[in-house]
């Protein structure tokens, strides 16, 4: 059968147009993953929504983004490990604002919870989703005195979707002057004897800015099924104060990796990364051949899924500094590029796709805008994503991504 070459156009072009087809009833394989980032200009704040594309790493905002934060200066988020709900923090009116993420990225508020402390600064979640753990600036409504930990119970059904938030306020842990990081590991040991039952406890970590003490890494263990918190040897703490850890002199982020080996605080006073080991019961032990020189004034730090690179945001220098981290010992090596990758303007949060782990953004203040990298998994090289940067609502703050469906087990064991 022969076409004339009207005919084979005519053909060519429907064949073309049920690839299309198809590929559009298959939008959501080409978008890998979302990133949402808080914005603190606006009151309410916002929170940018973006989906990945699959090949570029490209951002665009979806088509109801921005979404209000529920509260004034929203300063960090973070993602069920379910990558189902999202907990954003509002420091000026003290409250968290939980959201559950949609098959198609977008998010959708709940529930809105005070905190017991004023001006939360940090949040994290334990890895089995439970608990939720919020440090906040003071202990009570006044502007002075140390910090406190806040302690929620999750309702913990992710068939369902639900992460509403008990308060645990007797749990509530006080720790020192202005606290800014926490980070809850994903290590835990079990402990039995002969006449009590066993005992789950995993770790938290916490780091403030007291300017009277360079030992401002706390340790806490936790009981994984209460969420109670005891502080660690070597960890100090009464109803005005704290001290724990050698840290530097001013900590301003702190990372854990994937495998809980090692801990990484940025000090963005002197202008490093410290490298922590786990010696016994998780106290934190300095590694012998750190600190690490970092770029001007770094602010927050991340690593890759993968943990084989560290990648650090530096304020001032606008720029991220790769690191490789060496597997058996925890320390770092300058990676390529190691002298710094440019990002925009004021880049205060750093966060990494854990589908494909391949693609890096920044959230900058200081430029309204989000920047987008691409990591080399064999070499941890930084380049730029296609149309990077891409425009976010006004002083953003934080940023994290969560997958796409199935992309969350396709690369990223």
């Amino acid at each position: 059968m022969k076409f004339s070459q009207m005919g084979r156009f005519t053909l060519a072009s429907l064949s073309s147009l049920a690839v299309c087809l198809g590929l559009i009833a298959c939008t959501r394989d080409y978008t890998v993953a979302y990133v949402y980032a808080t914005s603190t200009k606006s009151n309410p704040g916002l929170v940018n929504v973006y989906h990945v594309d699959f090949q570029s790493g490209s951002l665009m905002q979806l088509s109801d983004s921005p979404v209000s934060s529920g509260g004034k200066n929203p300063v960090g988020l973070v993602v069920t490990n379910s990558q189902k709900s999202l907990f954003v923090i509002n420091r000026d009116d003290s409250n968290i604002v939980w959201y559950q993420i949609g098959t198609d990225g977008k998010i959708y508020a709940q529930k809105t919870y005070s905190t017991a402390g004023s001006f939360p600064v940090a949040l994290a979640i334990s890895s089995d989703d439970k608990f939720l753990y919020v440090v906040c600036t003071y202990q009570g409504t006044s502007s002075t005195g140390p910090g406190i930990i806040n302690v929620f119970q999750t309702a913990d059904d992710a068939t369902n979707n639900d992460y509403s938030l008990t308060p645990l306020t007797a749990l509530n842990t006080n720790v020192g002057v202005t606290p800014i990081g926490v980070v809850a590991s994903t290590n835990a040991t079990t402990t039995a004897t002969a006449t009590a039952p066993a005992t789950t406890v995993s770790f938290l970590y916490v780091i403030e800015q007291d300017t009277t003490t360079t030992s401002n890494l706390l340790g806490f263990s936790r009981n994984t099924t209460t969420g109670a918190l005891t502080a660690l040897a070597g960890t100090t703490v009464t109803a005005t104060a704290a001290t724990g850890y050698s840290s530097g002199v001013l900590p301003s982020s702190i990372v854990e990796d994937p495998k809980a080996r090692y801990l990484y605080v940025t000090d963005r006073s002197a202008n490093q990364v410290i490298g922590y080991t786990f010696s016994s019961g998780g106290v934190p032990t300095p590694m012998n051949n750190g600190p690490f020189a970092t770029g001007s004034l770094p602010v927050a730090a991340t690593i890759d899924p993968r943990g084989k690179f560290l990648y650090v945001a530096n304020y001032n220098a606008n720029t991220v500094t790769p690191f490789a981290i060496d597997i058996s010992t925890g320390s770092l090596s300058a990676s390529s590029g190691s002298t710094g990758t440019a990002t925009g303007t004021g880049p205060t949060c750093v966060t990494i796709e854990s589908a494909l782990g391949i693609y890096l953004f920044t959230s900058n203040q200081l430029d309204n805008s989000v920047t987008g990298l691409q990591l080399n998994p064999s070499t941890g090289a930084l380049k730029n994503i296609q149309n990077t940067p891409f425009p976010a609502s006004g002083l953003p703050s934080c940023a994290a991504a969560v997958a796409n469906g199935d992309h969350a087990t396709q690369i990223v064991q």
